[in-house]
């Protein structure tokens, strides 16, 4: 699992360098990558910062290199694309695959001349390369995450009554995401592979406002619980004890973040995406640790109608259009 994220948080140059390097995680469909040197006296808290940050994101990182040594499996499909720009100077990389690109942080031998001799020591290196982004491979570049995800499930969108939208926000009291309203839509109650259970409108006992009435107030702790400002609002259920969330407060819902935490007493994890590309990534990219993106041979949406009560929080059906 990823490593506790540097009290001090990254430093703010070191975060806008990656965005900018990554064309803030769009595939910028370069032809190399880029290499960008830092300077040799970058403090290593601040390295050390922009690893766990790195680490949080994207998962364990891949060794490229060490010691000067090139790993053995060091493929262009494994990240070894970062290697292209460097030569006998290199001297260790770590890789994280993190969505359309491979992220490398590492060291290289580095040569200052003075007037009298050359002295030779090493310096840090940031590296960015493209790769095929592993969630929406095959896709149109303008297919919605929630396509992405019924083309990864094979799933086949089924008939159903009209969520009545604007009962359920006024039931919560805010507005929801637009992609998770497309989700429920396509989808309705049920799990993606076995492993998280979708809370939906109406969905008996997955019923989303059901769920956000009976939470105790300290039971996202350190974080409030939803409805207090900037309060974590439960979207999915998991038998693994993992806790699925919105971070609200954001006064867009399509900016809220998830955070994850993978057992009740486990740290937070934040994903600055929204739903629908989450669940997608935490099927597809081995990195995150998710468990199906390493079980799970062929991912599937096992749909719970037809087992669960499907009428409103109440049971009058108030959340379905007639």
């Amino acid at each position: 699992m990823p490593t506790t994220p540097h009290p001090a948080g990254p430093p703010v140059d070191l975060l806008a360098l990656l965005e900018e390097l990554t064309g803030g995680h769009r595939t910028g469909h370069r032809e190399h990558p880029v290499a960008h040197p830092l300077p040799v006296d970058t403090d290593p808290a601040e390295l050390a910062a922009l690893r766990d940050a790195l680490g949080e994101r994207a998962g364990r990182p891949r060794s490229l290199a060490r010691d000067g040594a090139v790993a053995p499996d060091a493929t262009r499909e494994r990240g070894g694309a970062l290697l292209e720009p460097f030569g006998g100077e290199l001297l260790e990389l770590s890789a994280w695959g993190h969505r359309a690109h491979w992220i490398g942080l590492g060291r290289i031998a580095t040569a200052t001349a003075t007037a009298t001799a050359t002295a030779t020591g090493s310096g840090p290196v940031l590296v960015v390369a493209d790769r095929p982004d592993p969630a929406r491979a095959g896709l149109p570049a303008t297919s919605s995450w929630v396509e992405c995800l019924a083309a990864l499930t094979g799933w086949t969108p089924q008939p159903r009554p009209a969520v009545d939208w604007p009962a359920v926000e006024a039931a919560l009291g805010t507005a929801l995401p637009p992609d998770y309203r497309e989700l429920v839509e396509t989808f309705g109650p049920g799990s993606f592979d076995g492993y998280v259970d979708l809370l939906t409108p109406g969905g008996g006992s997955l019923d989303l406002r059901r769920w956000a009435a009976e939470v105790p107030a300290d039971l996202f702790a350190p974080h409030p619980a939803f409805p207090a400002p900037g309060g974590l609002l439960r979207w999915g259920g998991s038998e693994q004890e993992t806790d699925f969330t919105w971070r609200t407060g954001a006064a867009d819902p399509a900016d809220w973040p998830v955070l994850v935490r993978e057992d009740h007493a486990g740290a937070w994890r934040r994903f600055d995406c929204g739903l629908a590309e989450f669940l997608a990534r935490m099927l597809t990219e081995v990195g995150l640790g998710f468990e199906p993106s390493h079980l799970v041979d062929h991912h599937f949406f096992e749909t719970f109608e037809g087992f669960e009560d499907s009428g409103g929080s109440d049971g009058s059906g108030a959340f379905f259009k007639a």
